[in-house]
């Protein structure tokens, strides 16, 4: 029985790798591909997957929030509008790259998040669901009446006219494949770190944590500003995309509810849900948004019977019928 046991425990040792070898190979030929795709596939594709990335990058950002930290933000699309008109401001008053302008898009929203981290902290529950809202509502009404930020006529990308069509795609494009990886490996970084331990006992019980030792403060402002500085660059490439900006489209609420949607449906507080959610909720829009309102009714159906037959999402029940799946390896990451 031992010399059984010793030969099934090392073939297990041998299989392991293998089959890490096998997803990693798996993973950078699709990476490949994703950066190939401006050679083989047409305008309009690449357009869908710029969207698909960046609200891929959004909902992961809402995820870290809701899932790991317990702060659920209604009004998390403050940031996308912030990122946005960073990006639109800088470029086209200094004659910039906009691409060179993401990091300064980032830091704005950083920036931000770090300014009303002290008076949104102040509130919890419900309290800081809506209290994020009323900031996002207030800011759009800031800059819906700002002359000197187009009003509510909003803001073209000038800067993007000395490029021709192919490279204002394709860079458009890299730039959201890259904004959307930077969001999974974030993720999982911060989810292995102490501060993902942290956050996972704030999560569970903020009395708890604080008994631990745990600086729940500091933990909340770490997280707050990653997920506004991730959701921040999506939003600039996300308009890059559209060449145009507007108050009411950037700083709507749709985005919000997207994001959480899609961390629903795929499962909130893992890693996988936005990847799952995203690639379901697209797949529904791109073959069911010509029913119209029908399409709406039916997005709001399914996401009520998620939460009340799969409160876990669609990765809880993938698990239940294959538990030993792990495709972001997140039990090697897991402390």
């Amino acid at each position: 029985m031992s010399l059984s046991n010793g030969a099934s425990s090392l073939l297990a040792g041998v299989g392991r790798p293998t089959s890490r070898l096998r997803s990693s190979l798996a993973a950078a030929i699709a990476l490949l591909a994703l950066v190939a795709l401006p050679a083989y596939a047409g305008f309009a594709t690449q357009r869908l997957f710029v969207e698909v990335f960046t609200v891929f990058a959004i909902a992961t950002a809402w995820n870290l929030l809701a899932g790991f930290g317990g702060l659920v933000a209604v009004g998390q699309h403050v940031f996308v509008g912030l990122g946005a008109y960073a990006l639109f401001v800088v470029s086209n008053e200094l004659g910039l790259n906009p691409w060179l302008t993401l990091p300064m898009a980032a830091a704005v929203s950083a920036l931000f998040a770090l300014l009303t981290a002290w008076p949104m902290f102040r509130l919890s529950g419900a309290h800081f669901a809506v209290g994020t809202w009323v900031l996002a509502e207030l800011v759009r009404i800031a800059v819906l009446n700002s002359e000197s930020l187009g009003a509510g006529g909003g803001l073209p990308l000038e800067s993007l006219r000395e490029f021709s069509r192919a490279q204002r795609n394709s860079g458009v494009y890299w730039a959201a494949l890259a904004v959307a990886v930077t969001a999974l490996l974030v993720a999982r970084l911060l989810i292995k770190s102490r501060l993902g331990l942290a956050l996972t006992s704030v999560r569970d019980s903020e009395a708890a944590a604080l008994a631990s030792g745990v600086s729940v403060k500091r933990a909340k402002l770490a997280l707050w500003i990653v997920a506004a500085t991730l959701t921040g660059l999506a939003g600039a490439v996300a308009y890059m995309n559209t060449l145009q900006v507007s108050p009411d489209a950037s700083f709507g609420l749709g985005w919000t509810a997207t994001a959480i949607f899609i961390s629903v449906l795929g499962g909130i507080g893992r890693i996988e849900g936005p990847v799952i959610g995203t690639v379901v909720f697209f797949a529904l829009r791109e073959t069911s948004s010509q029913f119209g309102a029908w399409y709406f009714v039916a997005l709001g159906l399914m996401a009520i019977a998620t939460m009340l037959i799969a409160p876990g999402g669609a990765w809880s029940l993938i698990q239940r019928r294959w538990p030993n799946l792990d495709p972001l390896a997140m039990r090697r990451w897991m402390p």
